[in-house]
């Protein structure tokens, strides 16, 4: 009986070790998510999209394109270090990477973005079947992680966390694919200033919701993006338009912003200059610090 109780406490301890939450630790956060999930689930019940698989010869449906989507991208993130963290929440993902996975962070985003080109390149794609587009959020914080019961799995909880997901939620919004903080950025800009399949872009500086201290963000650029050279070759007009806007030099900075808009095709651009109106007609140059509070998740 004794060594039968003895093993009850044993097995009670390690239960209560398991919903301590772990110790704080410095983290890489990405999240990752299918953009207008909605949208597409709306036209396959419509019957919008009429296509046969190639591999069973039957009509191509919305669970076989999630697991599409799931295989040409996600597959590169799920558990490829023994400390990542992964969890899917149906059409995205969230992954937990130790501080110094940012090379391979940077390889396995290359690889999953070739594969989703040469996805949406193939025949069909955006017109009998969807494309993929999808949207990435990344930041470094101290995050831990906490055991619960109802999955008996652990959960990783901490401002880091909201902060990746705010910024994967903005991705679309700057017409962004890889956004990033600078927490980010200063980690990572050796190796892609290093490699010439990457570059990066000044986005901006804001105050995401619910934050109260500003963050700068960046996107990552692969060359295997059909707009790399575009999006390279609009960061001077940018840039010009840029400090124009922080100097309260609105209405130069929203035509500046209007032609990378314009000249680039930059969704980027249309952004700014529709801000630059926005403070000017709300905002006096003495009261400006440059500081844009984002008022979406």
């Amino acid at each position: 009986m004794d060594m039968i109780k003895d093993a009850a406490m044993d097995e009670s301890a390690a239960e209560g070790d398991k919903q301590r939450a772990t110790e704080k630790s410095r983290r890489i956060i990405m999240f990752c998510d299918l953009r207008d999930s909605t949208d597409i689930l709306l036209k396959f019940d419509r019957g919008e999209y009429q296509y046969i698989s190639a591999t069973t010869g039957l009509e191509f449906t919305y669970d076989q394109f999630l697991l599409d989507v799931h295989k040409t991208s996600y597959e590169y993130l799920y558990l490829g270090h023994k400390k990542t963290h992964t969890e899917i929440y149906g059409d995205g993902l969230m992954a937990i990477f130790p501080e110094d996975n940012t090379k391979y962070i940077l390889e396995n985003i290359y690889n999953l973005t070739r594969q989703m080109r040469i996805y949406n390149d193939a025949e069909g794609a955006g017109v009998t079947r969807p494309g993929i587009d999808l949207g990435f959020g990344i930041t470094v914080a101290d995050i831990s992680l906490v055991y619960y019961y109802l999955d008996q799995r652990y959960h990783p909880i901490g401002m880091g966390v909201h902060e990746a997901a705010r910024i994967e939620g903005m991705s679309k919004f700057y017409d962004a694919r890889v956004l990033i903080s600078d927490s980010f950025f200063h980690d990572t800009v050796a190796y892609i200033e290093a490699d010439p399949r990457f570059a990066y872009r000044f986005i901006d500086r804001v105050r995401l919701k619910n934050f109260r201290d500003p963050v700068n963000l960046y996107e990552i650029l692969v060359d295997n993006d059909p707009r790399f050279d575009n999006k390279i070759n609009s960061i001077p007009l940018y840039t010009k338009a840029y400090d124009k806007y922080c100097r309260g030099e609105w209405a130069a900075a929203k035509e500046l912003f209007l032609d990378v808009y314009h000249d680039y095709g930059l969704g980027t651009g249309l952004v700014m200059a529709k801000r630059c109106t926005i403070l000017s007609q709300n905002t006096s140059k003495s009261d400006w610090n440059g500081i844009w509070s984002l008022k979406d998740k």
